[in-house]
């Protein structure tokens, strides 16, 4: 799937109003989802930095990858906001991250997986502005881990193998999420493991089929605030806060997947 064409499906229009959840609940549709989850964005928006925050309340300001995933949910819906936090993620000098970018094809050397860097930019008063960076070192052991399988989906150009990535990242899917190394060492399930899922299942050709329950599960997690919560228990409880990547990448998920909507597995 091309950069242009993910892009192209971020605004997908759905004509459905409501579905049912994973627990049988009324949950709004992906279409209103992610409609509320946009305003979440953009009442989160620091006019001061031109950023936003990593979630309500935080004095911490990713550039990459909330920063950068954000100005490209809101391009269409809210231009000016989004050229106002490209143009601070310019001004701090900031070009690329190396590894979130991959997701519109625009990493040159996405695989093999390197080890990630987390660096300061700056401070300004009680405010700190930081990013995320690949290095040189390469990652070993990622097999082990349903985001890495499902990122190595999207960027693997080989369809065969690419398929071969999303098979080993659904036979860690229990019924309820991905149950990889991290869940297993801290027992709570990820919600953004879920938005790769749907990012990868749209760029196998054909769309491959998601896990049964893995979208209703998302649309679960939507916070009353309109983000969503970054993670949750084998009840569906919801663990943690709603914050800028994990509701970017529901965003992202949610409307490229519904582009090239399959049903699920059974």
């Amino acid at each position: 799937m091309t950069s242009k064409n993910l892009r192209g499906a971020l605004f997908v229009v759905l004509t459905t109003l409501f579905i049912l959840d994973s627990n049988g609940l009324a949950a709004l549709s992906p279409s209103s989802a992610t409609e509320k989850g946009r305003l979440f964005l953009v009442n989160l928006f620091d006019p001061d930095l031109g950023l936003l925050p990593e979630y309500r309340g935080a004095n911490v300001f990713w550039l990459f990858h909330d920063n950068y995933l954000a100005a490209t949910v809101l391009a269409v819906s809210h231009p000016k906001t989004a050229q106002r936090i490209r143009a601070a993620i310019d001004r701090e000098g900031v070009r690329k991250s190396g590894k979130i970018e991959l997701i519109f094809g625009e990493v040159e050397r996405p695989l093999p997986f390197r080890q990630n860097e987390l660096m300061e930019v700056r401070r300004i008063a009680d405010k700190v502005i930081r990013t995320e960076v690949v290095t040189d070192r390469i990652l070993d052991g990622w097999e082990d881990y349903a985001d890495l399988l499902l990122l190595a989906c999207i960027a693997e150009k080989d369809q065969p193998a690419a398929r071969q990535h999303w098979e080993a990242a659904t036979r860690l899917w229990d019924g309820k999420g991905f149950l990889d190394a991290a869940a297993k060492h801290d027992p709570r399930y990820s919600t953004y493991k879920l938005s790769l899922a749907l990012l990868a299942a749209s760029h196998l050709s054909p769309p491959a089929k998601l896990p049964r329950g893995l979208l209703d599960r998302v649309l679960a997690l939507q916070d009353d605030s309109g983000g969503w919560i970054t993670d949750y228990d084998a009840t569906g409880k919801k663990i943690g806060l709603a914050n800028v990547e994990t509701t970017c990448l529901v965003i992202l998920g949610i409307e490229t997947f519904n582009a090239h909507r399959q049903p699920s597995v059974k």
